[in-house]
């Protein structure tokens, strides 16, 4: 009884905030935390997804490294969000207890006001209290007269099937309604950084490359959250909006070896802090399964993890003071991103090196891992609906196992990959083992085509350094070794080849 109380007190007090002190006028500088954002993001219809549904995404650009997901209770409407670590006021993509959901992009060629709420608190607001499309829209007409200080395109779906984009200026918004067969001929609606009404073109870049990759997916009825989380959040193009090869096999600049690619004008960019693509509801559906999709870090070293506004987030997800999710991501952010004197080049060697040990190679089966079981459980909840506590419960499960797939992918990276060390060329040759799989020997093949110091190794999973079968200088020319894994336990395991600053990778698989 008592604690009920005191939830209704809390809650008034955070009414009389919001209506006091943010719509007054009131400008908090935390809202500006992020001068650099720049976002991509996108809004699809269910008439333009393959299962009906609507899709809401965003890949968040900044300078605040450390997101968590939080679910906010003091509202009218709970909802789940992803907030700057510790920033609770402020709701940067996020789902409610409704099916309303709201990401945003900074539109810096719209006007401004001094006053009124901003880009972050207008989405803390329309979280909390707005259960549909409609009503957002509502919120936008009443602060017209108020003022803002938004600055945004403002992505919105709800569970009635709306979709839209309000491009949002201080006193007006230009709505665009992507059911509107006219306003979008194909279901869907992308922004970057400018307004078509702000007569800008911030991110240009970027606004070519995603309306390619949508209209791909859509032409191949993929436009869907795997897509989208997998293809559009990693995706890495030029200044002409062309994609890269992972792993880049070229040269760009003379002062970097082989395989680094400049950023800076991608959707996955060295200033990408975390992505969300919330996946709606049909309109007979619970509107609490609105499934929000979460990378935390930047996308290229980091793994989805699916939330919903049903109660709190996990510890993984959501730590003191910052997101372990979120710590291990960054951890590989920087180890990808290794150059300090370019910090917008990533190495895209340590991303997919062909060989079984990049990052992607070990993060996308363990993803895929993570989206058919979703699939399957959102299947048997929509037709038989689940306790808040079995959601809960599931949502923990798939955050602590992301944790530990970033943890090895880590491990690896520090351990198999040391500084500084790339394959440059083809002066050393690792070849696959035979027979492979084995039990329990197998032979090793291997030649270097100069004079060199040679280290040849197993690893297993985690990145620990089981054996070195070879550690000497040898002479060019070719070479068989043999090993022997009678003390190990089945698994998959890495055989390195180093020669000089070259490395060589071949996955092994023990059957026994």
């Amino acid at each position: 009884m008592y604690i009920r109380t005191w939830v209704a007190v809390i809650r008034l007090l955070v009414i009389f905030y919001f209506v006091i002190f943010i719509k007054a006028g009131s400008a908090d500088i935390n809202e500006k935390e992020d001068p650099s954002e720049g976002c991509t993001i996108g809004v699809a219809a269910g008439r333009a997804t393959p299962d009906g549904r609507p899709l809401l995404w965003k890949t968040r650009d900044g300078i605040t490294i450390d997101n968590e997901v939080y679910y906010q209770t003091v509202y009218p409407l709970d909802y789940v969000c992803v907030i700057s670590a510790g920033v609770t006021s402020y709701s940067w993509m996020g789902v409610n207890e409704k099916g309303f959901a709201i990401i945003n992009s900074a539109s810096t060629d719209l006007p401004a006001g001094t006053s009124g709420m901003g880009n972050g608190s207008l989405m803390t607001y329309a979280l909390g209290y707005c259960p549909t499309v409609a009503a957002f829209q509502h919120l936008l007409d009443s602060t017209n007269l108020s003022g803002r200080q938004t600055q945004a395109n403002f992505g919105v779906i709800d569970s009635t099937g709306a979709a839209a984009i309000f491009e949002t200026a201080a006193t007006q918004y230009w709505k665009f309604d992507a059911n509107d067969t006219i306003q979008a001929p194909d279901g869907y609606v992308l922004r970057t950084n400018f307004a078509f009404n702000g007569g800008g073109t911030g991110g240009i870049e970027r606004y070519n490359r995603t309306c390619d990759l949508i209209s791909d997916f859509y032409a191949g009825d993929s436009l869907n959250y795997r897509s989208l989380l997998r293809y559009q959040m990693r995706d890495f193009s030029d200044y002409y909006s062309n994609p890269f090869q992972v792993p880049y096999p070229g040269q760009i600049l003379p002062t970097l070896p082989n395989g680094y690619i400049y950023t800076d004008v991608s959707i996955c960019r060295n200033s990408t802090i975390s992505t969300a693509v919330i996946h709606g509801v049909l309109p007979a559906e619970p509107a609490n399964l609105s499934t929000l999709w979460v990378i935390l870090g930047q996308p290229a070293g980091a793994m989805a993890v699916p939330y919903w506004p049903v109660g709190p987030t996990p510890v993984a997800s959501n730590g003191i003071p910052t997101a372990p999710l979120c710590d291990q991501a960054n951890l590989i952010r920087a180890n990808l991103f290794d150059q300090p004197s370019y910090p917008n080049f990533i190495n895209t060697y340590k991303l997919r090196n062909g060989l079984g040990a990049g990052v992607w190679e070990t993060i996308f089966p363990s993803e895929d891992s993570i989206f058919f079981a979703t699939d399957s459980a959102l299947q048997a909840w929509r037709l038989n609906i689940p306790t808040h506590s079995t959601i809960l419960a599931y949502e923990e499960n798939c955050a602590d196992y992301a944790l530990i797939k970033l943890e090895h992918v880590y491990d690896i990276l520090t351990t198999i990959f040391p500084e500084n060390t790339y394959p440059l060329s083809k002066n050393a040759r690792l070849y696959q083992n035979f027979p492979n799989p084995f039990n329990p020997k197998t032979v090793i093949r291997w030649q270097i085509e100069k004079n060199d110091y040679v280290q040849l190794s197993i690893f297993n999973m985690a990145g620990q350094r089981i054996t070195t079968l070879v550690d000497e200088k040898r002479p060019a020319g070719s070479y068989q070794t043999q090993f022997d894994a009678s003390g190990l336990a089945s698994g998959v395991y890495y055989c390195r080849l180093q020669a000089g600053n070259i490395i060589e990778m071949r996955k092994m698989i023990l059957l026994k």
